[in-house]
């Protein structure tokens, strides 16, 4: 039963070891090119006295003897079934011999140390060394089948994205790094696979996403330059409109408005078109034969200020507009009560007629007293309420 377990064993042993040879990372890996990490875990396999295929060896030859022993009759003779004992479980195995020099040797030592072991024991040395280089071999084809496929379309984005940030202009610092990084991990994909980060597709990942949004986010702003240059001579007509506006409804106001609050005087259009206006200060960012990155950022900062005088006057444009929005308002309130005293049969109400009467005198009439209107219609709304 012995022997038919250690041959079972054989043929599983030498099916694995023939699988394990062909492997294409195994062959990667028994170059003389490793280092590093990798290298460090494959010496005690490759520095192993006898080698494992050496060691498989010894172990046929041992069980080709011993079924020769036993033959294929189905009865053994009873010495040669405790010889055939002997040789499956004692250290039966010659594995090691080397000269001992005269020096070391005493009067009755022999000239030959021999090492000998049993099957058993030689199938466990084996199986150490084998599970030493099959974890090698399936972490490193782990890790390679991770990150190979992606460096290739990892160099040809960087690429891309060198080729792109050249052309806008842009520092390649970081894209060099990148592509230093992806340049010594495929050196190590074939010389120290083990000592690719584990980490290290996410980590060129991430710095291939963060280079690719920055080109992207530059290309953005270099196509939107030309229509932000027209967009800033729109600006600064929206802002000659305000401050138009501005005055004109500042002016109205005034004359249809009795003692108006809250009304504000726009700038001069001299922020717009003078000396140190808006447009003069725009004028020589659009002449500038610089680059669009200095253009892009100049424009940019003039847009701040331009933005913040527009807003600013849109604001007084509201503000100098308050006080006839105020009397439309009264406007609609009066005649919505209006209907409504017709409507519920109060129109030959005196009280209610007199207030109406003088309310829409006051609305209708410039200049109108904002204050008297509203305390007219209040007071109508609130005696037709009753």
């Amino acid at each position: 039963m012995r022997l038919q377990r250690y041959t079972a064993a054989e043929h599983r042993i030498g099916a694995n070891l023939q699988e394990l040879e062909q492997h294409s990372v195994y062959q990667l890996l028994m170059t003389d090119a490793l280092t590093g990490a990798t290298a460090k875990a494959l010496r005690v396999v490759n520095d192993a006295d006898p080698s494992l295929w050496e060691l498989f060896t010894l172990l046929g030859t041992s069980l080709d003897s011993a079924r020769q022993l036993r033959g294929t009759g189905s009865r053994v003779s009873t010495n040669d079934r405790l010889t055939l004992a002997e040789r499956l479980s004692a250290p039966s195995i010659l594995i090691r011999s080397h000269q001992i020099p005269l020096g070391e040797r005493g009067l009755t030592g022999a000239p030959i140390r021999e090492e000998y072991i049993s099957i058993e024991a030689l199938i466990d040395r084996m199986s150490s060394l084998y599970e030493s280089v099959r974890n090698v071999v399936t972490h490193a084809e782990k890790v390679l089948r991770e990150i190979l496929p992606r460096l290739n379309s990892a160099e040809a984005t960087v690429t891309r994205l060198h080729k792109d940030a050249l052309v806008l202009g842009l520092s390649t610092v970081e894209i060099d790094r990148i592509d230093e990084t992806i340049a010594r991990i495929r050196e190590l994909s074939l010389t120290d696979p083990l000592s690719i980060p584990a980490n290290a597709r996410q980590s060129f990942d991430d710095a291939i996403h963060a280079a690719s949004a920055t080109v992207s986010e530059a290309r953005a702003s270099h196509d939107a330059l030309a229509a932000d240059i027209t967009g800033a001579s729109e600006l600064l007509d929206t802002c000659r409109d305000l401050i138009e506006q501005a005055n004109q409804h500042r002016t109205e106001t005034f004359q249809k408005i009795s003692q108006p609050v809250g009304l504000r005087q726009p700038p001069s259009l001299a922020a717009i078109d003078g000396e140190r206006g808006l447009a003069m200060k725009l004028d020589p960012i659009l002449a500038s034969n610089r680059s669009w990155q200095s253009t892009r950022r100049e424009l940019d900062s003039w847009s701040v200020g331009a933005t913040r005088l527009r807003d600013q006057l849109a604001r007084v444009v509201a503000s100098n507009r308050a006080p006839l929005e105020k009397r439309n308002e009264l406007r609609g309130r009066l005649g919505a009560f209006r209907a409504k005293m017709a409507a519920t049969g109060f129109s030959e109400d005196l009280v209610l007629r007199d207030i109406s009467a003088e309310a829409h005198n006051e609305l209708f009439t410039s200049p109108t007293d904002l204050v008297r209107a509203e305390r007219l219609v209040t007071e109508f709304g609130n005696r037709l309420a009753t």
